[in-house]
This record gives C-alpha cells, sequence and structure tokens, in this order.
C-alpha cells in the first residue's frame, strides 16, 4: 500500500467502530500518526489504537465528548504535544436518532445537532490554526440523506445537509491558506465486521424504513468510504476543495428520480 500520509498528523472523530475505525486503520497504514477519539467506546477507542501500534503503525487514544468545546481543545492540545502538529482532521463523529416531528422533543434536536454538525464546528475552529502555515485538509462525514431523505430524519437530515453547507464556506475561507475543506456522503454502509456490537446486523447512515436500494446488489464497506476519506485527505486531492464526494454505490441516483 501506498504511503501518501508519511510523518503526517490526523485525528479521527467517533473512530472506535465503524467508519471512523476504517479510516484510522487506512490513515495509519499509509503512515499518520493517528488520534483515536470516542466519547463512550473507550473500550474499542483502545483497542483501535492497540490494533494500529500492533501492526506497526503510531495511534493513540483519546477518550472526549466532541459536542463539548473544553473537550475539543483538549483533543488538538494532546495530539500536538504528542505529534507536533495537525495535518489531517476526519470530522466522523456522528449519531443517527429518528423520530417523526410531534416525537421529536428539543433535546433529541439538540444533541443530533451537537453530535453531528456543532462537533465538526468546534474541532474545525480548534485544529486548523495548527494547519495554517503548514497545509491540512478537513473531511466532514455528512450522508446521502443531506441530498435526499425520508420522513422522520428532520434533525439528521438537518445535520447533514448543514455540514455539507459549513463545508463550502470554510473551504472558501481557508483554501486560498492552503487548508482544503470537502465532504463525503456515505449511503448504506454495512459496519458489523467493524462494531463494537459484534457480528449483529448493523448499518450505518442509510436506515432505510423501506427496502434498501442497492443499486450494486449489496451495502458498502467501512473500507471502501475510508478509501474516499483518505483520497480527500491526501495530495492526490490537491485541486479539491469545497466538494462532496458521495459514496453510495449509486443510491442518490435512484432516489432523485423518485
Amino acid at each position: 500500500m501506498q504511503r501518501r500520509f508519511e510523518g503526517k498528523v490526523a485525528i479521527v472523530t467517533g473512530s472506535s467502530s465503524g467508519i471512523g475505525k476504517a479510516t484510522a486503520r487506512r490513515l495509519a497504514e499509509e503512515g499518520a500518526a493517528v488520534c483515536i477519539v470516542a466519547k463512550h467506546n473507550a473500550e474499542g477507542g483502545r483497542a483501535t489504537a492497540e490494533g494500529i501500534r500492533q501492526a506497526g503503525g503510531s495511534g493513540f487514544f483519546v477518550q472526549a465528548d466532541v459536542s463539548s468545546a473544553e473537550d475539543c481543545r483538549r483533543i488538538v492540545e494532546e495530539t500536538v504535544a504528542h505529534c507536533g502538529g495537525i495535518d489531517v482532521l476526519v470530522n466522523n463523529a456522528g449519531i443517527t436518532r429518528f423520530k417523526a416531528l410531534p416525537e421529536l422533543d428539543e433535546d433529541l434536536w439538540d444533541h443530533v445537532l451537537d453530535t453531528n454538525l456543532k462537533s465538526a464546528y468546534l474541532m474545525s475552529r480548534c485544529a486548523v490554526p495548527h494547519m495554517l502555515g503548514r497545509g491540512g485538509a478537513v473531511v466532514n462525514v455528512s450522508s446521502v440523506h443531506a441530498e435526499a431523505t425520508y420522513p422522520g430524519s428532520a434533525a439528521y437530515a438537518a445535520s447533514k445537509a448543514g455540514l455539507c453547507g459549513m463545508t463550502r464556506s470554510l473551504a472558501l475561507e481557508f483554501g486560498s491558506r492552503g487548508v482544503r475543506f470537502n465532504c463525503l456522503l456515505p449511503g448504506t454502509i454495512d459496519i458489523s465486521l467493524y462494531s463494537r456490537r459484534g457480528d449483529a446486523p448493523d448499518q450505518e447512515t442509510w436506515e432505510p424504513r423501506q427496502s434498501p436500494v442497492q443499486v450494486l446488489g449489496r451495502t458498502g464497506s467501512p473500507a471502501e468510504v475510508a478509501a474516499g476519506i483518505c483520497f480527500l485527505a491526501s495530495e492526490e486531492a490537491s485541486f479539491v476543495n469545497g466538494a462532496g464526494l458521495t459514496v453510495d454505490g449509486g443510491l442518490l441516483c435512484v432516489l432523485r428520480d423518485h
């Protein structure tokens, strides 16, 4: 495997399982020192970091709540102290909560928006100053829900659409200063092999209320999403800024036609 991130330092939020875990592994395999971040699944976060080290890479774990400004500052400070800087930030932390409007109370709305959108704002605000002068890349993990959704997804769809809008604005703000912002939109991703829940059926990002649309005849894997994230974070995407890369097997093509 090529070593596109040799000597680089990366932070991946929500990386104790699922897409974040696969992304942290891929970055480490390609040479990056990776800060693994998780709030609740500390065991999974430590295991991810340990697995990276056992494979000959550099990884360490920080338990933190990325919806907290204080915790975001701590993540960045510990990364800089441990590794000397930051080159890549992957804002992957997120939750899926689906409720019809009458049952969508204010606390749940705030919880989804804080976890999925506010966290990316806070982490970017803390990390980007350390990228200025050395260059860097921020990848925000959104969802196909940002562009096509279904009833009962108001909070989730709003958070993911907001993430895309924020990405475009920050791409304009920092592109000329050497920091690129891009967004990745996954479709139906089977995270069972990357989940703390073992082999139980588990899907991330697009949780269909009806039969899933599988243009390729299958769901995607976290490794396939991680490949897209790592492309956007790499120098191979040096002229990609403010973009949204959809990794969904063609799901949106079908949804837009209905």
